[in-house]
């Protein structure tokens, strides 16, 4: 049997969480939570997850702060991250992409389309 996916989803609405773990096989992957950007960066430290999936509004620390955080962390460097926000304007994708985001998608969004992307960029390993 194939080793579970850690898939860690950074996001201070509590529907998000929920939106995703619906679509995202229990079988496949084991998913984490949190629901403020230090509490992000203190879980990937911790748990080392293959990808997070990283609100850019959130409590405590902005999103982007945390993926420049885990960009310059040597043990953080290469996990894989999926910036998702409301934030929809060409500006905020190019920014989140240069503060080292892998992959950018905007809310609302589909589940279903998120999980597959969250699939694909797990099988890029």
């Amino acid at each position: 049997m194939e080793k579970k996916k850690k898939i860690l989803i950074a996001d201070d609405d509590t529907h998000v969480h929920e939106m995703i773990t619906v679509v995202l096989s229990p079988d496949e992957f084991e998913i984490m939570h949190a629901y403020d950007g230090q509490e992000a960066v203190e879980h990937v430290c911790h748990e080392l997850p293959d990808i997070v999936v990283l609100d850019i509004m959130m409590p405590k620390k902005d999103g982007r702060d945390v993926c420049q955080e885990l960009r310059a962390d040597p043990r953080t460097k290469d996990v894989k991250i999926l910036m998702l926000s409301a934030k929809d304007q060409q500006f905020d994708r190019i920014v989140g992409l240069e503060v080292g985001a892998d992959d950018y998608e905007t809310k609302p969004f589909s589940p279903v389309l998120l999980a597959r992307k969250i699939k694909r960029m797990c099988a890029k390993e």
